[in-house]
């Protein structure tokens, strides 16, 4: 079967949801490898590295991929797109070193800044793979994607042990981890993608592409701003953490510590990435005006997240943390309500999630710019305070009152923008 032919709904959910399973896996096992194999003061390097490749991660796709993915109308070609994503890419190196410096890290640490600038690169090479995604996502062919992930993060995983175990070096593996990778996405999504639509860099139709390559860029400010937030947002108790410890008022190792507990937020917002192909069919059905059965698939998302969500996050106060303890090798019992406050937040945060994605369906993304303003402000407001005051477990409670305005604005702002809808259908 040729590759830009159509497949079965099951075998792109299959892929989707075994690519998704191997990215999320593989920041777990990343973290474990790391913890159980380094330092404690390199773990906490590892896990700041974490955060700050998440911010700088989402500079890099500049939030591109839901329009892309639900472009349904092939408004901008795919050359266009790939521009947008070679200055996204840019600007994502390019402050690399003022975000560094504003967010208060020691420059002159070279261990941790080499171990947090090679993690950058490494999820550098995922913002281009992302835009090969895009393209297989836009001709409904994800499960090309889920290959990509699948075999990528299933060897990054085993190659970063191997490379651990041989060179004893963080650093060294790292550094091998983002050369093979950057070789992967060239000769399998790259290679892929000439099946679908080639990238025209010509010298005739460059003006063009790139005037419509930034078009791309500022119809993505919205989603871009709600993104950099989010990612700065879930980044602040790791700064706040880092700084006390640098002051002595915490220990080596509470950084990982908290990478750890953080771990079950990130799985939880594994839902949405397996409910991704579904963004494509609501694009579709917001353009034919189907309605009904575009508000009974997001009735089916939002049950489906809200319940599994709720039972994870009474298994999480239960039995999580000494599943933690066991797998990672340290005692993490008497964190078990910090671990149940983040879930439970992370239900929020999938919620939020799956809300944002439709805004980007209807194409209203703008209505969320006050909501991640309130965000940001609740993060300042709260973060450093409680972290001082309360450890982890302040830290947890910063990201429920984050998290909780996140949710309500979300479902606030997606019903006003269809109340305001139906008036404009209704004339």
């Amino acid at each position: 079967m040729k590759n830009n032919q159509p497949v079965s709904t099951e075998k792109v959910y299959f892929w989707n949801l075994l690519g998704n399973l191997a990215f999320a896996g593989s920041s777990v096992l990343f973290t474990l490898i790391v913890t159980r194999m380094t330092s404690p003061m390199e773990a906490d390097s590892f896990s700041l590295a974490y955060g700050i490749a998440a911010i700088l991660v989402v500079v890099g796709m500049f939030q591109v991929r839901s329009y892309q993915g639900t472009d349904v109308l092939f408004r901008h070609s795919f050359t266009s797109y790939s521009i947008a994503r070679c200055l996204s890419l840019l600007l994502m190196m390019a402050i690399f070193f003022p975000y560094l410096f504003v967010s208060g890290i020691d420059l002159h640490e070279s261990s941790k800044i080499a171990i947090i600038g090679l993690y950058v690169l490494f999820r550098m090479c995922e913002a281009i793979s992302d835009l090969f995604q895009g393209l297989f996502q836009r001709h409904e062919r994800l499960d090309i994607a889920g290959k990509s992930m699948t075999i990528r993060y299933s060897f990054s995983t085993i190659l970063l042990l191997a490379f651990l175990l041989i060179t004893k070096s963080l650093t060294q593996s790292l550094l091998y981890l983002v050369v093979l990778n950057f070789i992967f996405v060239f000769c399998y999504d790259y290679v892929k993608s000439k099946e679908f639509e080639t990238i025209d860099f010509s010298v005739k139709n460059l003006k063009r592409d790139l005037f419509d390559a930034i078009t791309i860029l500022k119809n993505c400010i919205p989603l871009f701003i709600s993104g950099f937030l989010l990612a700065y947002i879930f980044n602040e108790p790791r700064i706040a953490i880092d700084s006390e410890i640098r002051l002595g008022h915490f220990i080596a190792g509470t950084q990982r510590d908290f990478n750890i507990l953080f771990m079950p937020v990130f799985f939880m917002s594994l839902f949405i990435l397996i409910l991704r192909p579904l963004t494509t069919q609501l694009a579709i059905l917001w353009k034919n005006k189907e309605l009904k059965k575009f508000d009974a698939i997001i009735a089916k998302m939002f049950v489906i997240v809200l319940g599994v969500g709720l039972v994870l996050t009474v298994l999480a106060y239960l039995i999580g943390t000494p599943i933690l303890s066991l797998v990672f090798g340290l005692p993490l019992n008497q964190h078990s309500t910090t671990l149940a406050i983040l879930v439970f937040s992370g239900i929020l945060y999938s919620i939020g999630i799956v809300f944002g994605d439709i805004m980007t369906v209807i194409r209203k993304q703008t209505y969320l710019l006050p909501v991640y303003l309130f965000m940001f402000i609740a993060s300042k407001l709260t973060n450093n305070d409680l972290v001082q005051k309360m450890g982890l477990l302040g830290a947890s409670l910063s990201f429920f009152i984050v998290m909780s305005v996140y949710f309500s604005g979300s479902l606030l702002a997606y019903f006003i923008a269809r109340k305001i809808e139906r008036k404009d259908y209704a004339h």
